[in-house]
């Protein structure tokens, strides 16, 4: 017996200065690959929805610092995978980390 596939949908504000751009888009793209799920982002601000496993639909949702986008997953492993992309919005996408080593 195979495990339930259940969806999840949760609000998260960018925190981000660049929002989610080209790097952004291939981190979430990433660690969506790593799960069998279908993976959207909503932007609350523009109504525009995209797939996370495509980049650039992500880049064409113009998220931005301050905007809240609606995460929605659907699949098998839903809970893990909404963990491992909250930890990466949460932690703002290593940002700080990455400017701190160009400097």
């Amino acid at each position: 017996m195979s495990a339930p596939e259940t969806t999840l949908v949760c609000d998260i504000e960018i925190t981000n200065r660049a929002g989610v751009h080209t790097r952004v888009a291939l981190m979430i793209f990433k660690k969506v690959e790593e799960f069998d799920c279908i993976v959207s982002l909503t932007n609350k601000t523009t109504g525009h929805t995209g797939s996370c496993r495509s980049v650039l639909e992500m880049l064409s949702l113009g998220a931005t610092l301050g905007d809240v986008v609606t995460l929605s997953i659907t699949g098998v492993k839903a809970d893990v995978l909404q963990k491992e992309l909250l930890t990466l919005f949460e932690n703002k996408f290593y940002e700080d980390e990455e400017e701190t080593k160009s400097e």
